[in-house]
């Protein structure tokens, strides 16, 4: 019994955060047909990070210059932002399911063709392809998990999943940075390119295990009865995606390019690169997970350009930087920017249109940021052979600084019935 001025025991204080952590998770507990979803998704997101963090290395080795890669990029990009619209119609025809399965399946093949061919003209061809095949999974991926949870712990899922995602891109980066050189160091007897290609093959096939939990999925029947475009507008869009299309510049230009960049510029070890990335990760993935208690503090406007100007400082720390150790840091630091940046904005979206509206909105959000994206890899590519590194670096600082200003001009809350407010469940 506690005191008679009816002050709770110290032990009741003491324990009260966990009862509420308890309470919390308890109202929001994730059924099983989630944890299958998240299943598959680790399979798909750490083959897929794991060649795409090798890749393009793997082209380096194979005689492919930055001007190259960069037509490439653009050429995977162009493929799915072609692919985007009939997607999201496919998935109202025939499903979510059936739309997942080929993902799993069409990206790894044609991800393996990719590494056995070495002409130009065959690995433009192959990057367009595919594009085509992976972009049903970022249309598939928000409507799959809002089918498998609630309202209450929809917000939950979304973490979980985003920040399992970039954390297995932790480890792939790892795996990606020493498997090749084990791989040549046994009995194998394999080159540096051979290694690199197993490594490849392994993880697109390590994607083909999602298979299984896919089939397993209970998705419903498509929702035949909406016969919504695909293309609808909604007024909002008209201030969100210029300000989108900016920052997706900024996250377009350089980072595809990094890996390279640490290891040809720098002159760092595949391992070293490998452990980068990875670092680059986990950093992400804490900020993934931070982001909605900043959000909360601080608004998503305010979360969006504080993350965009510490981007802006990021970069140009990699442009006037010389030590090694320094400019490791600095792009630690501006993958963190795009990834606190990144969320803010998926929240207003999916808080500022109608939920009738969402699955539009997103198609034709993905659709800008692939496009704008598209032309960045290319243009960073041609700019880095012509110009070197620091010009990109110049180039994606004034980007980030103008990314800010837009988002602050165009973004900012307006006193109207639909745009005056985030509900909680945005962040």
């Amino acid at each position: 019994m506690g005191p008679i001025d009816g002050t709770p025991p110290l032990s009741d204080q003491a324990v009260s955060p966990l009862r509420r952590l308890r309470s919390w998770w308890s109202a929001e507990t994730l059924s099983r047909q989630f944890w299958l979803f998240f299943i598959a998704a680790f399979f798909f997101d750490f083959g897929i990070a794991l060649f795409f963090f090798l890749f393009n290395l793997f082209l380096v080795n194979q005689h492919f210059n930055e001007r190259d890669i960069g037509m490439i990029m653009s050429a995977f990009t162009f493929g799915n932002v072609a692919a985007t619209i009939p997607s999201g119609i496919l998935a109202r025809r025939f499903g979510l399911q059936k739309l997942l399965l080929f993902t799993f399946l069409a990206t790894p093949l044609t991800f393996i063709c990719r590494t056995l061919v070495q002409s130009m003209s065959a690995q433009m061809v192959l990057a367009f392809l595919g594009g085509v095949s992976l972009s049903s999974w970022p249309v598939c991926f928000a409507p799959t998990i809002a089918k498998l949870t609630t309202e209450k712990n929809r917000v939950l899922a979304f973490s979980i999943s985003l920040a399992t995602g970039i954390g297995t891109g932790a480890v792939a980066g790892l795996a990606g940075g020493w498997m090749p050189d084990l791989l040549r160091s046994e009995h194998l007897s394999v080159s540096t390119v051979g290694g690199m290609r197993l490594v490849l093959i392994g993880a697109s096939l390590f994607v083909i295990c999602g298979v299984w939990p896919i089939l397993h999925l209970r998705l419903g029947a498509p929702e035949k009865a909406e016969r919504r475009s695909p293309l609808t507008i909604h007024p909002y869009l008209i201030r969100f995606l210029p300000a989108f299309a900016i920052w997706s510049l900024v996250t377009g230009v350089f980072v595809p390019f990094a890996p390279i960049f640490f290891n040809k510029q720098l002159r760092l070890p595949l391992q070293s690169v490998g452990a980068i990335f990875s670092a680059a990760q986990m950093v992400q993935a804490f900020v993934v997970l931070g982001t909605p208690v900043l959000f909360r503090k601080v608004g998503v406007m305010a979360g969006i350009i504080c993350a965009q100007i510490i981007a802006c400082a990021a970069i140009l720390a990699l442009y006037f930087g010389h030590a090694t150790q320094f400019l490791i840091g600095a792009y630690l630091v501006f993958t963190a920017a795009q990834f606190g940046a990144t969320p803010g904005f998926y929240s207003l979206i999916m808080s500022r249109v109608p939920s009738s509206e969402r699955s539009s909105a997103s198609a034709v959000q993905n659709l800008t940021g692939s496009l704008v994206q598209a032309g960045s890899a290319a243009f960073a590519g041609w700019l880095i052979v012509r110009h070197g590194y620091s010009s990109v670096f110049a180039v994606n600082a004034v980007l980030s600084l103008l990314a800010a200003t837009s988002s602050f001009a165009l973004l900012s809350p307006r006193p109207s019935a639909t745009d005056s407010h985030l509900p909680a469940t945005a962040d």
